[in-house]
């Protein structure tokens, strides 16, 4: 029960994070432009999935469905999740008015290479990563544990292929010069 409670917490600290950490007249507008080509739709249907199935689990867990019951994983989970809280708050605080929900060019929009950014162009993202895998992980469900980290992989991948196109548009040759300096997702590795 106690992992239960501990996963919903994580789940609440998306939404604080996702409240409070977010500044700027754009970060919080829903609407598409030409650059985001679907990837805020496909992201937002990944994120209603795991919205509808992760709450459910302990139900599936109780009747026996797909239930895994490892607490190793449940543990490693937690602390996946929790990492990913605190990548997604210094993700959101170092882009500050600059972190938008849609792919968008911004007024006055600035490449951002300070800060965790030096060393991954996308944080925001690992962090939804981590959180929502570490969650299914947490609820040690086969159905969430594998759904989760799935749909999360194609919805994310496409994403950040999208997003590395705007910017190349938008900044040209800066933004190819910090794409051999960082990695997309993990520090020195990818």
């Amino acid at each position: 029960m106690l992992v239960y409670i501990l996963s919903y917490s994580l789940f609440l600290g998306f939404f604080v994070i996702e409240h409070f950490a977010r500044c700027g007249k754009d970060t919080k507008n829903m609407s598409r432009t030409e650059h985001d080509k679907g990837s805020t739709t496909f992201i937002s249907v990944v994120m209603g999935m795991a919205f509808i199935i992760l709450p459910v689990t302990p139900i599936l867990n109780l009747l026996g469905i797909c239930d895994i019951h490892l607490l190793a994983i449940q543990i490693v989970g937690l602390f996946l999740g929790a990492g990913g809280l605190a990548v997604r708050y210094v993700a959101f605080t170092t882009l500050g008015r600059f972190f938008s929900r849609t792919l968008r060019e911004a007024e006055g929009h600035t490449l951002i290479t300070s800060g965790i950014y030096q060393y991954i162009r996308h944080p925001g993202y690992l962090s939804d990563l981590m959180i929502f895998f570490g969650i299914a992980m947490a609820m040690s469900n086969l159905i969430s544990f594998i759904l989760i980290p799935v749909t999360f992989a194609f919805a994310y991948t496409y994403r950040i292929y999208t997003e590395e196109n705007m910017m190349i548009k938008i900044f040209g040759d800066q933004y190819r010069a910090y794409q051999k300096t960082s990695k997309r997702l993990i520090p020195f590795i990818v």
